[in-house]
């Protein structure tokens, strides 16, 4: 009998949600109804949350990705984060201990777009710090 390795199936799943039991169950040499009760399992316990997709946003016309890390005056923290989630460009926003307070993942259709988002960033109340990084590659 194979050992089913939970992190192996969770890594699977997450370069291919769309993958079917069946053939995870023939990639580890376990049954199919090994799959289904160890991923059942997993959403029951909250490790797997939800499914998604990956998006080639190129496609959609989004050129440009950027992380943006902005600081905010903690008396604005709220206001501030409930404005940028409204933002189609915001596709994450992430508290963070490091230089900034916020760090944000943005998709932009050209440098004209992040440049006039870093406009509307700075017309925040409470925003005192922008600092954007435009990706050049992604690596994994």
């Amino acid at each position: 009998m194979t050992f089913l390795n939970t992190d192996e199936i969770l890594l699977e799943l997450s370069s291919n949600s769309n993958i079917s039991y069946v053939d995870l169950a023939t990639k580890f040499n376990v049954s199919d109804t090994a799959i289904r009760k160890r991923v059942k399992k997993l959403r029951e316990e909250g490790i797997i949350k939800r499914y998604t997709i990956e998006i080639d946003q190129k496609k959609l016309g989004y050129e440009l990705t950027a992380f943006v890390g902005f600081d905010v005056e903690a008396s604005h923290f709220i206001p501030v984060v409930q404005e940028l989630k409204k933002l189609k460009q915001v596709r994450s926003i992430f508290q963070t201990s490091l230089d900034h307070d916020f760090l944000m993942e943005c998709w932009f259709r050209d440098n004209m777009d992040l440049t006039n988002f870093i406009k509307q960033l700075e017309g925040l109340k409470g925003v005192t710090r922008i600092c954007p990084a435009t990706v050049i590659q992604r690596l994994k």
